[in-house]
């Protein structure tokens, strides 16, 4: 099927994420735990050293760093706009509306259910169902 990257630093959140992307049948799962990592992983696909991921499974939280960062880069190249980009966060009405205005499709909060983000994932990844009748293995890397 389709590679995904993962712009994570939680470990839990990341075995979350893995576990979901897994049961939808992700080819390849990559991750970023910090956001100068992810934009060297863009970079790359941008100077085509490296295949574009289908899907960018993006947190906007990381301390210092801000996953908006990614968001800018991926706006601003017309080379990286074919991924898509599955925002997971814990997030105010600020980052909500600042999601709205890079016109993303799939915005998240970590307060939901991992069923939205479950639905989320499949929607931006093309599929209608899951894979699996079995549920997701929530935490498993």
């Amino acid at each position: 099927m389709a590679n995904v990257l993962i712009v994570e630093d939680n470990l839990t959140d990341l075995g979350t994420a893995n576990g979901l992307l897994t049961e939808l049948g992700v080819e390849k799962v990559e991750s970023a735990t910090t956001i100068p990592a992810a934009l060297v992983y863009l970079e790359e696909v941008a100077e085509r050293k490296r295949a574009a991921p289908a899907l960018i499974l993006l947190d906007l939280s990381f301390g210092y760093d801000s996953g908006f960062e990614v968001l800018r880069r991926w706006k601003s190249d017309a080379r990286l706009k074919a991924i898509k980009i599955v925002v997971w966060t814990q997030m105010g009405e600020r980052e909500q509306e600042l999601c709205k205005l890079f016109g993303l499709k799939h915005v998240v909060s970590k307060w939901d259910t991992v069923m939205e983000l479950r639905t989320a994932l499949q929607s931006a990844l093309g599929q209608t169902e899951s894979r699996s009748s079995e549920p997701p293995k929530i935490g498993s890397a």
